[in-house]
């Protein structure tokens, strides 16, 4: 089947992809987030909420906050004031410690960060030590195939990571990721820099994985945000100006900004 097909037959799927309800279960819960770093607030008042499954895209213009949200979100930020809770918990009063809530909270960057070892071992590289021998051969194998990459290098496990192309390392970086379980899949832009092949083999990977867990993606792509359907969070200056189903967003968006930034891909919103 194409990669095309497939993403067609999974945009068709609008249960795989649904937008937060209070009638379904809810995997992250932010309300009142506030950042602000070196004394400027930089993420004034963040509510929003992901379902345990579906795919939600964050669109904006640069410098709205959206990589930053990301970080407060896996804690790279831990100055940041409000509530999170994941799953139901509380993401400040995390039993194992924000090492352990980190590990939940997978966050993959733009560019693609392999370490100078085997595509085997970048798989693994994430997990403690005591895991990384436990982890089999078919679970390796389970989230290179969750990753699409799989058919591409079960030939070449011991090959060294940094031979994939760019679009491969991408989603080596997906897998590893993958391996530790998280509860919340976060993407920055990750198919910025990749070629459209590429970008639709990661395209239709993320639809598949969000049907079974949260998936958050930051893209500048509009016609991305799409094609990925489920649900759109457009923030301006640091504020969610609106929230909707992908279809409503992109037929009718009610806020006057978000109608400006569909048209002009630039807003004004301070």
């Amino acid at each position: 089947m194409s990669t095309k097909r497939k993403i067609a037959e999974l945009q068709a799927d609008k249960t795989a992809m649904p937008a937060a309800t209070e009638s379904m279960a809810i995997g992250l819960q932010v309300a009142g987030l506030h950042l602000a770093l070196s004394g400027q607030t930089i993420l004034p008042d963040i509510s929003f909420s992901l379902c345990t499954h579906g795919i939600t895209t964050l669109i904006g213009p640069s410098g709205a906050g959206k990589s930053t949200l990301l970080r407060c979100l896996n804690q790279l930020y831990d100055g940041w004031q409000g509530e999170m809770r994941i799953a139901g918990h509380d993401a400040r009063r995390w039993p194992q410690g924000a090492d352990a809530l980190r590990r939940q909270i997978a966050l993959i960057a733009q560019k693609p960060a392999v370490f100078p070892c085997s595509i085997e071992q970048n798989v693994v590289f994430g997990l403690p030590k005591r895991q990384r021998k436990a982890f089999s051969a078919s679970q390796i194998e389970q989230v290179l195939q969750q990753a699409a990459l799989w058919d591409e290098v079960k030939n070449r496990l011991d090959a060294p990571a940094q031979t994939l192309s760019i679009g491969q390392q991408q989603r080596l970086c997906i897998a590893r990721a993958l391996a530790l379980s998280p509860a919340l899949l976060l993407l920055d832009e990750p198919t910025a820099s990749l070629d459209p092949h590429s970008k639709q083999i990661i395209e239709t990977s993320l639809l598949q994985l969000a049907e079974n867990m949260p998936v958050l993606c930051v893209t500048h792509d509009i016609e991305q945000a799409q094609r990925l359907g489920g649900q759109v969070v457009f923030i301006c200056d640091g504020r969610i100006i609106e929230i909707a189903a992908a279809d409503d967003f992109f037929s009718h968006p009610e806020r006057l900004e978000s109608r400006e930034f569909l048209h002009w891909s630039t807003c004004d919103c301070a």
